[in-house]
C-alpha cells in the first residue's frame, strides 16, 4: 500500500476520532448549559431576595478564586455597587466601634440613673459633650434591654 493511502487514513481516522470528541463536548456544553439554566431558575428568588449586604459580602468572600465583574453578573448584583460597598467597609467598622461606645455611656448614665429614658440619656449625652439624637439613643436602648422605670 502505498504511502499516500495511509496518510490518508490515517488523517480520515483522526478527523473521525476528533469529530466524536467533539461531538461529546458539544454535548457537556449543552447539559451545562441547561444545569446552569436551571439552578439559576432556582436561585433566582434567593439572590432577589437576599439583601445587598449579603450578596455583595459573598462576592467579597469569593473575589479571590472568581472575577468580581463575574461574580456580579451571575448574582445580578452592579460590580460599582459592590466596589462602593468595599470602599464603605472603613466607615461600617468606625460607625461600629462609635455604637459601642454610646452604648456603654449609656449604660453608665442608666446605672447611674435608672429612671432616665431615652429623651434624659440623650439630655445627659449632650451635655457631657456628645452630640447624639433621641431616636438613635431610644433604638440602642430597646435593642440592648434599656428601659427607664415609671414611676406610675
Amino acid at each position: 500500500m502505498p504511502a499516500c493511502q495511509r496518510d490518508h487514513r490515517d488523517l480520515t481516522a483522526s478527523i473521525d476520532y476528533l469529530c466524536v470528541e467533539l461531538r461529546e463536548q458539544w454535548r457537556g456544553i449543552q447539559r451545562l448549559r441547561v444545569e446552569t439554566e436551571v439552578l439559576r431558575e432556582a436561585a433566582e428568588p434567593l439572590i432577589h431576595q437576599a439583601p445587598a449586604r449579603e450578596r455583595f459580602a459573598f462576592v467579597h468572600r469569593l473575589r479571590g478564586r472568581f472575577g468580581v465583574r463575574w461574580l456580579c453578573r451571575i448574582l445580578v448584583t452592579d460590580h460599582s455597587n459592590y466596589h462602593a460597598w468595599v470602599r464603605a467597609e472603613v466607615r461600617r467598622a468606625a460607625r461600629k466601634s462609635d455604637v459601642q461606645g454610646l452604648i456603654v455611656r449609656i449604660v453608665e448614665i442608666h446605672t447611674a440613673y435608672p429612671a432616665y429614658g431615652a429623651e434624659r440619656v440623650t439630655r445627659e449625652l449632650k451635655r457631657q459633650g456628645l452630640e447624639v439624637g433621641r431616636r438613635r439613643v431610644a433604638r440602642l436602648m430597646r435593642e440592648h434591654g434599656i428601659a427607664g422605670i415609671t414611676r406610675r
